[in-house]
């Protein structure tokens, strides 16, 4: 062995996870190799154009927060934004960007070869190397042997990939690329159970064979969000978006083909993701709905070629090709690219410790699509935590986890470790119990002290965001002792009686803050948002408090739950195979009840009790 195949860390797979997990590694001065089928094909954005969404684009600002790079990268490519359910209430509010999919790829390619800390080796990892249950690097086709203290694996979709047109099937990666022939199959030997997983994507359109006449077009204003708090990029002019819709023709076509669709002739046996469906699934699933929204994307600034989101499908060219010109503004359409279903060997996640380590094999993790999730910022996130505690289990620091009530990223982690996942998991608001508490608005303030802990951002950094919640909390004070007279310009035009604070009157939504808090006062969204929900807020952080005493009752790891009497036998297997590490992560389980938990603490308090 020599120091030309000896680093701290290798990542395999230079996706979303695996770019977060080599510049977090990086950032804590660790050597490690970046091992990636294309260089070229870095940071890849195989499917949709776009960084955010709905509960994902908070999740990208947590990253942020935490000291990972999707947001800075995504602000630098970005060519519209936007704040996705900005008419309902604060806690559903969350970024969505377009992205010039070429230049994101581009500027990250050449961040990583600017860091003196990761070296790109361009090759196939075929098998783990293995010694008594420890990881210890990697074998890859042409570099040889590496070597490294901890191994991240991070392949995305590509591991044993194939592609899917109605029956033709080619044994690829996205677009075309080279997938992992091996290294699935090995993990098989190393005790980890696989599971099948599919997803799929759309046609691409040239740009100028659509009819935008018969299409409506999106119009966005100047604006200034963006991801990052490092970045402060404002985009003076917003790309557009189109919409347009499905017709019966469309349906009539699909139903008539079903057979062909890889999905529906039993071509494809991965199970996909149930809240991004193909067209022909939501066909066949919603067949009382005539038209489905069909949005147009611009994959570039360039704007030469449309990702016809929602149009995701596995059926052969020919028929694709019927279903585009049954599209309004698609009817004269040439096709860049035809869409087609990817199915791929994931892991279990149940094999997981929170830090995101496999419990099967020492200094060995695993994030991203791997661990059977699906999205960009999903996989990113994890990547994220893998790599902070990669570096932690280096340099002899505690594990991070990320609570359940200070992250999206904590909800993701604890679901698939916890739960397990039979289909591509996404993150969705409706998953986090407290996400009045996990909004756009506050991820600094949830997040920092986590990020400083772990050496993700400086005590410089970290006491600014100190600051300004310490400049909120003095400003709801002064609001609370200054009191509107009935007869100022400030009571007249909102019809104060009898007097009442600032405060107070901050707390009715028909008061425009700029009233209350000037137009220059830098945390406006932030304090408005703090007052207005201050008594929904008091309540979630009770609930947060009550949870966080089970996970506070820590459970030993060598734990025998065959010796737990009148404990159900399911509740047995489940706890024996996840091995919670809290009684709150005991709690949510699935398949265990709460006399299973009951049987569980009357052991520990015997237990106890008896030494």
């Amino acid at each position: 062995m020599n120091n030309l195949n000896k680093f701290d860390a290798i990542v395999i797979g230079g996706g979303h996870a695996g770019i977060e997990a080599v510049f977090a590694l990086a950032k804590r001065n660790l050597k490690v190799a970046l091992v990636t089928l294309n260089i070229n094909k870095i940071a890849m954005l195989p499917c949709n154009p776009s960084i955010g969404g709905s509960a994902k684009g908070i999740m990208t600002r947590e990253i942020d927060a935490l000291g990972g790079v999707q947001g800075i990268f995504a602000d630098k490519a970005m060519i519209q934004i936007k704040m996705l359910n900005s008419s309902k209430g604060p806690a559903v509010w969350s970024l969505r960007a377009q992205i010039d999919k070429e230049k994101y790829s581009e500027i990250i390619l050449e961040a990583l070869q600017q860091e003196k800390n990761i070296t790109l080796i361009e090759d196939e990892a075929s098998d783990l190397i293995v010694e008594n249950k420890k990881c210890l690097g990697i074998k890859t086709l042409a570099h040889g042997d590496l070597y490294a203290t901890v191994t991240i694996m991070t392949t995305g979709v590509y591991m044993n990939s194939r592609i899917l047109r109605g029956n033709e099937i080619k044994n690829d990666g996205p677009d075309g690329q080279k997938n992992s022939a091996t290294l699935s199959s090995n993990l098989a030997k190393y005790g980890f159970e696989l599971q099948r997983l599919k997803t799929g994507t759309p046609c691409r359109i040239y740009t100028d064979s659509i009819d935008f006449s018969k299409v409506e077009k999106e119009i966005l204003d100047k604006t200034e969000l963006c991801f990052s708090s490092k970045t402060n990029i404002k985009l003076d002019e917003q790309t557009s978006c189109f919409l347009t819709h499905t017709t019966k023709e469309t349906k009539e076509i699909i139903l008539r083909n079903l057979d062909k669709s890889s999905l529906y002739s039993g071509v494809i046996v991965g199970v996909g993701p149930r809240y991004c469906p193909s067209i022909e699934d939501k066909i066949v699933r919603f067949q009382d709905k005539e038209t489905h929204h069909v949005f147009f994307e611009p994959e570039t600034a360039k704007g030469d070629i449309m990702y016809i989101n929602g149009l995701s499908t596995s059926m052969p060219a020919d028929v694709q090709d019927e279903i585009i010109k049954t599209i309004p503004g698609l009817e004269n359409a040439r096709v860049q690219k035809y869409g087609y279903a990817i199915e791929y060997d994931a892991i279990n996640p149940l094999v997981l410790y929170k830090s995101l380590e496999t419990k099967l094999l020492e200094n060995f993790f695993s994030a991203g699509q791997p661990n059977g999730t699906s999205g960009y910022e999903e996989a990113a996130a994890q990547g994220l935590i893998a790599g902070i505690n990669a570096a932690n289990k280096i340099q002899g620091l505690p594990v991070m986890e990320i609570k359940r009530n200070d992250g999206y990223i904590g909800v993701l982690i604890d679901d698939i470790v916890t739960k397990g996942t039979n289909e591509p998991y996404r993150m969705l608001t409706s998953r986090a119990e407290y996400r009045l508490l996990l909004r756009n608005d506050n991820v600094d303030e949830r997040l920092s002290k986590y990020a400083f802990d772990n050496k993700m951002i400086s005590e410089e950094e970290y006491n600014a965001v100190l600051n300004k919640y310490k400049n909120i909390q003095s400003k709801i004070e002064e609001l609370k002792n200054i009191y509107v007279s009935s007869k100022s310009e400030l009571g007249i035009k909102y019809n104060v009686t009898n007097g009442q604070s600032y405060l107070k009157l901050l707390s009715n939504p028909a008061t425009d803050p700029k009233d209350i808090l000037g137009d220059d006062y830098p945390y406006i969204n932030e304090i408005t948002t703090q007052v207005r929900l201050f008594g929904y807020l008091k309540k979630q952080e009770s609930a947060a408090e009550k949870m966080q005493r089970l996970e506070n009752l820590k459970l030993p790891a060598d734990l025998d739950y065959q010796a737990i009497q009148n404990l159900a036998t399911e509740a047995r297997q489940k706890l024996a195979l996840i091995r919670p590490t809290t009684l709150g992560q005991a709690t949510r389980i699935s398949g265990i009840n709460p006399a299973d938990i009951q049987m569980l603490i009357y052991h520990l308090n015997n237990k106890i009790n008896k030494s």
